[in-house]
């Protein structure tokens, strides 16, 4: 009895756990991800800040199936020459790629 009821829980938190959202936030981490590398690329070493998982989590689909996100960095956090914007950036998922190619990128004053 007792082993039965060990494998039901087991398989309800599997069940809560698994697949579904787990699926998304892995593509929308993956999609952050590349837009972070992106935004570095155009920093030219500058330090900054950027909140990842609000980028993640901004992911919204565009309407030519592309993926569009959206999150506040700080450029030069905390020197004279700080600046803050806004990162917009869109990706694209290709079948059979674990990582989503960057299709447009802008620094929104």
């Amino acid at each position: 009895m007792r082993t039965l009821f060990v494998v039901c829980v087991t398989v309800a938190l599997t069940a809560c756990g698994g697949g579904g959202a787990g699926g998304s936030g892995n593509a929308n981490e993956a999609a952050a991800e590349a837009c972070k590398l992106a935004a570095e690329s155009r920093l030219n070493g500058k330090l900054y800040t950027l909140d990842q998982p609000a980028l993640a989590a901004s992911m919204k689909d565009a309407p030519n199936g592309e993926k569009f996100l959206t999150a506040p960095i700080v450029i030069e956090p905390g020197l004279t020459s700080e600046v803050k914007q806004i990162v917009e950036c869109t990706v694209r998922f290709d079948e059979g790629k674990e990582t989503p190619d960057v299709v447009g990128f802008v620094f929104n004053w």
